[in-house]
């Protein structure tokens, strides 16, 4: 093989697959590993051949330690691929360099682009800017881990389909990135997330900050920051960068909400009522947008009509704050995106009015620190625990809230629907991720939102 024409992709799932097409377009001799071996796997890879005939390619799926592998010019890694595991080694002997899929795609991309990573709000920020920009007339594109593979926007770009990308960004990928590229980027918040990845809140703060790590000799407008980020920016940036900054609550931020205005540097922009976002969390969001627009296009561009008008038609993505149903006084609510404290900080917020929130809890450790669910606990009228962590949950909130261990979905929604009464919201905002019980947070989604609906539907026709 020769190994300057050659790439390895470890972990075959949608940023693998999205990585080897994009090394296929580059006429690259690929090497796909994976430790798993599925249907769409082999599916997958045959359509690659397929699509790119003259492209070699090596399959190492159900791949084990004592599997020799081929040496190649780049190890490319799946965000799920951690650190220090057998299959990240073994790439690191077998490849002189490695690089994330993120970072792999990002070589290859020439037109403009914004970055957006935090602990919450990255959906609705990454997909809000690229509303913004289309509507400034611009081909733009949402891509990362969104769900559509930044490899695959490469070949757009370089196919001179798409303009402008806009990327969101987990830790995950920035975790093997050595330098983030010289592109706009913000920080939207900090929260407990991911601590079972990272090991600790100043090793998950330290990666996310790495986002900057190339536009340190941009302007300040490249580098967009939540004000109240400020004490970790002087640990993870030079001293005395000018960054941007955003905040609902600090007037001496660049954007603010003051009186309901949302504003730049005093300037009013939009009533943020004028919006279907809800929460000062999404006012935030909104500031980062702008903040991102007035990067890329400049400060004119986000006082034009069309950025208002814009802001006014975005509707939020499903399962964030979906109310979904609202029958006899009561509000039924899909969180399911909702995968650590602060997020669920965030929807209490939104919806309570005194101690009216029915929460359901529970799901995947990642080894988060539940005492954050502190500000919600006194709107919360009773929570019902479920998954693989809801007795560390109960241990946080137990002594203030009164609980009850549901053996699964179907039962705490039964119970929390059983207790509702008028005024009250039935939520499922589980603070943790899904994969203990199913596949991703959109099907623990779904599945609450039916079994609302036949539980409520059922009890109508017995009426």
């Amino acid at each position: 093989m020769n190994l300057e024409n050659s790439i390895m992709v470890c972990g075959f799932g949608v940023s693998g697959q999205a990585a080897a097409r994009l090394a296929a377009y580059l006429g690259k001799h690929i090497v796909i590993v994976d430790e798993n071996s599925t249907r769409e796997m082999r599916e997958q890879a045959a359509e690659i051949r397929k699509q790119y005939p003259g492209v070699k390619m090596d399959l190492y799926l159900s791949w084990k330690e004592e599997i020799t592998l081929p040496r190649c010019e780049l190890a490319v890694m799946s965000p799920g691929v951690r650190r220090g595991t057998p299959l990240f080694r073994a790439a690191e002997r077998m490849a002189p360099r490695v690089a994330s899929e993120l970072e792999f795609a990002l070589e290859h991309i020439s037109c403009p682009i914004a970055a957006i990573t935090g602990t919450n709000g990255k959906t609705t920020t990454t997909e809000l800017t690229t509303a913004i920009l289309r509507a400034s007339a611009i081909r733009a594109e949402s891509a990362g881990n969104i769900g559509h593979a930044l490899s695959d926007c490469a070949i757009e770009v370089c196919k001179r389909r798409v303009n402008y990308l806009v990327i969101e960004v987990s830790s995950f990928q920035i975790d093997t990135i050595s330098k983030f590229p010289s592109h706009p980027a913000v920080i939207l918040n900090i929260a407990s997330d991911h601590i079972d990845r990272h090991g600790g809140m100043d090793a998950y703060a330290e990666t996310k900050f790495r986002i900057f790590s190339g536009s340190l000799d941009a302007p300040p407008s490249a580098r967009i920051l939540h004000s109240g980020l400020l004490e970790y920016k002087k640990r993870f940036l030079p001293p005395g960068l000018p960054v941007t900054t955003f905040s609902a609550t600090d007037h001496e931020a660049d954007f603010t909400l003051e009186n309901g205005i949302i504003r730049f540097r005093g300037r009013e922009i939009l009533p943020f009522a004028e919006s279907a976002l809800k929460g000062l969390h999404n006012a935030e969001n909104i500031m980062a947008a702008l903040a991102l627009v007035r990067a890329l296009l400049g400060e004119d561009a986000i006082f034009a009509s069309c950025v208002r008008d814009a802001i006014r038609a975005f509707l939020p993505d499903a399962h964030r704050m979906e109310v979904f149903l609202e029958k006899n006084g009561i509000k039924y609510i899909n969180d399911s995106k909702a995968t650590n404290p602060h997020a669920v900080n965030a929807a209490v917020a939104t919806f309570a009015s005194g101690r009216n929130i029915i929460l359901i809890l529970g799901g995947l450790d990642k080894d988060m620190d539940f005492s954050e669910l502190a500000p919600s606990l006194p709107h919360i009228r009773q929570a019902f625990l479920i998954g693989q962590c809801k007795e560390k949950i109960h241990e946080a909130i137990a002594d203030k809230v009164k609980c009850k261990m549901s053996s699964s979905l179907e039962s705490a929604v039964k119970d929390a629907c059983s207790i509702a009464k008028p005024g009250d919201c039935v939520m499922l905002s589980p603070a943790t991720a899904s994969m203990d019980m199913f596949k991703n947070y959109a099907e623990r989604g779904c599945r609450f939102k039916e079994l609302v609906t036949a539980l409520l539907t059922a009890a109508q026709q017995s009426s």
